[in-house]
């Protein structure tokens, strides 16, 4: 059989994505991940004693909002990375906007503060706090971030180490977004710094995933 023929036969059933099938899965893969996540905080460390006061309930908030964000930012270069031909790295700096400005705040508000609140602000509210607020969004993230590599399979993803970066930092803002009701380290630079660093961590460890996982 010539090389013509070859194509021929090997793209006479070819069908296109089923885009609208891909969303779904992802969708529910997003579902599982979160519902995973936050069961394994209820069932590890649970919620802070304190979480229903009106000043823990709105630092809460922010850290959800800064969890959210980065998921927001980063599910269109998810799907987009589970079809080839699309993932050619559009929007993707759009991932980072979340980062920069929970940065810029961080930075301000250290400013601010001053040299002497600058312990307290970064390293939290307790001598552990970061190495905590760490191992904690990891270990939170770990069944989301295999959840995503798994619905990334059901798609075509060809830039595997990008893919795999990206469901990384979805994985590691859903495990953020349930740590947010345990961690009692309430500032922006302790958020931007540590949250941040455990979201880049997941970031990482993905990218490092991707080519071995969803090489198809």
């Amino acid at each position: 059989m010539n090389t013509d023929r070859l194509i021929d036969v090997l793209s006479a059933n070819l069908e296109p994505v089923a885009t609208g099938q891909l969303r779904r899965m992802l969708t529910l893969a997003l579902v599982i991940s979160g519902a995973a996540a936050f069961g394994l905080m209820l069932a590890t460390v649970g919620p802070r004693p304190e979480i229903h006061s009106v000043p823990h309930l709105e630092w809460v908030a922010l850290k959800l909002c800064f969890a959210l964000s980065l998921i927001v930012t980063a599910v269109p270069s998810l799907i987009r990375s589970m079809r080839p031909g699309l993932d050619n790295g559009t929007g993707f700096t759009l991932v980072l906007f979340p980062f920069l400005v929970a940065s810029a705040a961080a930075i301000a508000i250290l400013l601010v503060g001053g040299p002497v609140a600058w312990k307290g602000m970064v390293l939290g509210a307790h001598s552990v706090s970061s190495a905590r607020c760490l191992l904690c969004i990891l270990f939170f993230a770990a069944i989301p971030l295999a959840v995503l590599i798994w619905a990334l399979r059901k798609g075509a993803p060809t830039r595997l180490k990008r893919g795999g970066a990206i469901a990384g930092i979805v994985a590691g803002a859903i495990g953020a977004a349930a740590y947010a009701f345990n961690c009692a380290s309430d500032s922006v630079p302790f958020i931007a710094i540590w949250y941040g660093a455990a979201v880049l961590l997941c970031a990482f460890i993905g990218a490092q995933l991707g080519p071995r996982f969803l090489r198809w």
